[in-house]
C-alpha cells in the first residue's frame, strides 16, 4: 500500500507544480484593452463651481437706511474682537445679514423698475447707484473685486496697534481678492484680502502648481492685519463698508468716492445663491423635510431681497 501511495502523491505534486507555473506564466492578450483606456473613455465630470452674487450701492454720507439701519441687522460679532478693532481703526467694518430686509431696505439692492414706454439712456452713467453682477469661483481660487479703480495718488494711512504707517501709491486700484470655499452644512466660507494694486504694468513669472507663467500687471500690496472671512449661508449675505468720518484709512480708499457725477461712500453686499459643494449627508435635507414645506415659502435664492 505505501508503495503504491508514493507514486500517487508525487503525481498529484507535478500536476499542481505545472498548474502553479501556467498560472505564472500567463500573458494578458495583447489584442485585450489595457485597464487604463477604460478609466480614460470615461467622461470627466466638468468643474463645479461656487455662485456668488456681488452688489455694490452707493449712497449719501448720512443716509439714515444704509448706514444705520440696514447695520442694526447685521451681525458684526462674527469677527473676533481684535479683528473687528483693526478693521473699525482702518475705516472698515463687516457683518452679516440672514434676515429678512424690510422692503425699503430691500429696495436699495434692487434695480428700479421701468416700464415698456421708457427708453434707454443715450450713455450709462458714470458712477451708477447700484451695479450687481455674479461670480462663478472654483473653491479656492481667488477672483479680484474692484472697489476703486484708476487713483492717479493714494495716500493711505495704516493703524497697526498703536502705531501708525503712511504709505503714498500711484495709478492705485483698491480692490478686494475674493475666495470662497463649501462648508459641510450647505453654507459658504468666503475670505476678503483687502489689496492695493499700483505702478505701472509689469511682466513677472508665477509659479502655480508645479509650473510657472508669465503674467502682466501691477504690484499688488496685500493688507495682511485687514485679512477677514465669515461663513454664510445660501440667501444671506455678507456686507462690507467704511466706518467713521472721512479720513486716509483703507475704508476710505475701498468704499468712498473721491470724485465724479456722485458722491458719499459705496457698499459692498456678497451673497451665495446656490447651495454650496460637497454638502454633507448629515446636514442635507430628507425628501420628508422637503415635502413638509411650506409651498409658500420665500425662495432661498432671495431670501434677502
Amino acid at each position: 500500500m505505501l508503495d503504491r501511495a508514493i507514486p500517487h502523491a508525487a503525481a498529484v505534486c507535478l500536476v499542481l507544480l505545472a498548474a502553479g507555473g501556467c498560472r505564472g506564466g500567463l500573458r494578458p492578450d495583447a489584442s485585450s484593452e489595457p485597464p487604463m483606456a477604460v478609466a480614460a473613455d470615461r467622461p470627466r465630470a466638468a468643474p463645479r463651481t461656487i455662485q456668488l452674487e456681488l452688489i455694490f450701492v452707493r449712497h449719501e454720507e448720512h443716509d439714515p437706511v444704509l448706514r444705520d439701519e440696514l447695520w442694526n441687522l447685521a451681525d458684526e460679532q462674527m469677527l473676533d474682537e481684535p479683528l473687528r478693532r483693526r478693521l473699525q481703526a482702518n475705516g472698515l467694518r463687516a457683518g452679516v445679514v440672514t434676515a429678512q430686509l424690510p422692503p425699503h431696505i430691500a429696495d436699495h439692492f434692487l434695480p428700479p423698475a421701468t416700464s415698456a414706454e421708457e427708453s434707454l439712456p443715450a450713455a450709462l452713467p458714470e458712477n451708477p447707484a447700484l451695479v450687481r453682477h455674479v461670480l462663478r469661483l472654483l473653491p479656492g481660487r481667488s477672483s479680484d473685486v474692484m472697489a476703486a479703480n484708476g487713483i492717479a495718488e493714494l495716500v493711505l494711512l495704516e493703524q497697526d496697534g498703536e502705531s501708525l504707517r503712511g504709505t503714498t501709491y500711484h495709478d492705485a486700484s483698491p480692490m478686494f481678492s475674493l475666495r470662497s470655499w463649501p462648508a459641510a452644512d450647505g453654507r459658504v466660507r468666503l475670505q476678503l484680502s483687502p489689496t492695493i494694486k499700483h505702478g505701472p504694468v509689469e511682466r513677472s513669472w508665477v509659479g502655480e502648481e508645479g509650473m510657472f507663467r508669465l503674467e502682466a500687471g501691477q504690484r499688488r500690496d496685500p493688507l495682511e492685519d485687514l485679512v477677514f472671512e465669515a461663513t454664510v449661508p445660501i440667501g444671506s449675505m455678507i456686507i462690507v463698508s467704511c466706518v467713521g468720518e472721512p479720513a486716509s484709512s483703507a475704508g476710505d480708499a475701498f468704499f468712498r468716492d473721491r470724485a465724479g457725477s456722485r458722491s458719499g461712500r459705496r457698499l459692498l453686499a456678497i451673497r451665495p445663491v446656490q447651495q454650496a459643494l460637497g454638502v454633507d449627508p448629515m446636514f442635507a435635507p430628507t425628501d420628508q423635510d422637503s415635502n413638509a414645506a411650506d409651498p409658500n415659502a420665500t425662495d432661498p435664492n432671495s431670501a434677502i431681497f
